[in-house]
């Protein structure tokens, strides 16, 4: 089984811009790919912040001083904010995130909701994780959003 994980912003829920999803359903993401600044910090198991894909430079938007790329990966896609022009494989640090206006659509099958809640521990944020069986329709302030892990093949 091929596994991606992919957050679903606490804002997006609270903008109820998301379909609501538990586990075992089939679903479809539109996926964007944000790069970290810095170091990813304190991450729940099983969250990898390294993505191998295929880069492709797409339409550029008007009045953006980023390239715009289209990701191509094993079983998914997604748009990235490229800081130079891009083209061809890359493995980069950072997350996919979901972007229901300006995101490249993935279907996998979900097989695990995290309710991530940001804490902090001798002045570093950490991220603490608590599973869920379906994607809660409001979250509060504390919590970064949900981490959906997807299995790939099963479409």
């Amino acid at each position: 089984m091929r596994s991606l994980p992919i957050l679903l912003p606490a804002a997006v829920i609270r903008a109820r811009a998301c379909p609501l999803a538990s586990i075992r359903q089939i679903r479809t993401w539109r996926l964007r790919f944000v790069e970290h600044a810095t170091g990813p910090g304190d991450r729940p198991r099983g969250w990898s912040d390294v993505v191998d894909a295929v880069a492709v430079p797409a339409v550029g938007r008007p009045g953006s001083t980023a390239w715009s790329t289209e990701l191509a990966g094993d079983g998914f896609r997604a748009l990235w904010d490229a800081p130079r022009h891009v083209s061809g494989p890359v493995r980069l640090r950072g997350d996919l995130v979901v972007d229901p206006l300006d995101g490249l659509p993935t279907t996998g099958r979900i097989h695990r909701l995290r309710l991530l809640t940001e804490t902090v521990r001798d002045e570093r944020v950490a991220l603490a994780a608590r599973d869920l069986s379906a994607v809660p329709k409001a979250v509060d302030d504390a919590a970064a959003g949900v981490l959906v892990d997807v299995e790939l093949d099963a479409t």
